[in-house]
């Protein structure tokens, strides 16, 4: 009796191995498929944390060597930098640092012209350059001034952001720097 206790197990199991097969009704792409999805699911994503400007600290930079001249705004104008921006198109990266300065001649007379914004801008930035290059997205390619008039905007000029760079840290010189810079329209 004994014996027939340990074979009846064994018996058992060869029959219900026997009777086993792949009934299964996932085809074998499906099987692959899901196998490479569990695959991927157990991997970390990588964060990767994105540089976000902080244009109201380019603005204070700015702002802070264009107003140091009282000369200057006594006798030929004032330049106030209102915004500094990295406008990002839908779906692609930022690739436009957009500057907006406001410009009031002294004694009512007409010296708001782009390249003379430009130029101030510019020359005002070098005080803050290594700080400003810095706090610029990577993705960066070009630089536009937009010159306001008051509050009408009356041109822009428009330089590559590897001239700017170079310019801001003292690497070309302003000769150079010029005639790698174009005048446009106002946005």
């Amino acid at each position: 009796m004994k014996r027939i206790l340990f074979i009846v197990p064994i018996l058992l199991f060869l029959l219900l191995n026997a009777c086993g097969g792949t009934f299964s009704s996932i085809s074998p792409d499906t099987g692959t498929a899901v196998a490479k999805t569990q695959t991927a699911a157990i991997w970390t994503p990588t964060i990767v944390p994105t540089h976000a400007p902080s244009e109201s600290k380019i603005v204070e930079w700015i702002n802070a060597s264009l107003n140091a001249d009282s000369l200057e705004q006594t006798l030929d104008a004032k330049y106030e930098v209102v915004n500094a921006s990295f406008p990002q198109p839908t779906g692609g990266s930022i690739t436009l640092f957009r500057i907006d300065v406001r410009c009031e001649c002294a004694n009512n007379s007409q010296c708001c012209t782009p390249q003379r914004t430009f130029v101030v801008t510019m020359n005002a930035m070098q005080q803050s350059g290594k700080k400003i290059v810095e706090e610029a997205p990577s993705t960066v390619a070009q630089v536009k001034v937009v010159c306001f008039d008051h509050l009408t905007a009356v041109g822009a000029m428009n330089a590559d952001w590897s001239n700017v760079k170079a310019y801001l840290l003292g690497n070309i010189d302003g000769f150079q720097f010029g005639a790698r810079t174009t005048p446009g329209p106002p946005p």
